[in-house]
């Protein structure tokens, strides 16, 4: 099965999103830059990215660009997280091209089922 690319600067959130994917049963890798998730994704397969908003130099919206730029991974299921959520955020989320977005705290839940239907398990 191919790996969940988890794309979040703070350590502290690169733990809580490993664990929950692990739990769900769905392999993980963690970068803490959109520069180095560019790197592990075109050397690697993955089925979906998890991208945190506000990262430091390339932000997540920049990140989503290059991913759907790129013929390789223009249909790699991309879910937007982020701690500044609001109504305005996640309409520009969804009309960049994202598949899915949630505001931190994630519902565990609910983030697991989303992403389990974006992966085709659902």
């Amino acid at each position: 099965m191919a790996t969940v690319l988890v794309v979040e600067d703070d350590r502290d959130g690169q733990e809580v999103l490993a664990r929950m994917l692990f739990r769900a049963k769905l392999p993980v890798e963690v970068t803490g830059t959109a520069e180095d998730a560019l790197q592990v994704l075109s050397a690697d397969d993955h089925a979906a990215v998890v991208i945190d908003l506000a990262l430091p130099g390339m932000d997540g919206f920049a990140l989503l660009k290059h991913i759907r730029a790129d013929e390789a991974l223009a249909a790699l299921p991309c879910v937007a997280i982020t701690a500044f959520h609001t109504p305005t955020l996640k309409q520009q989320v969804m009309q960049a091209g994202f598949n899915a977005y949630f505001a931190k705290p994630l519902d565990d839940r609910r983030f697991i089922l989303t992403l389990s239907e974006l992966l085709g398990q659902g």
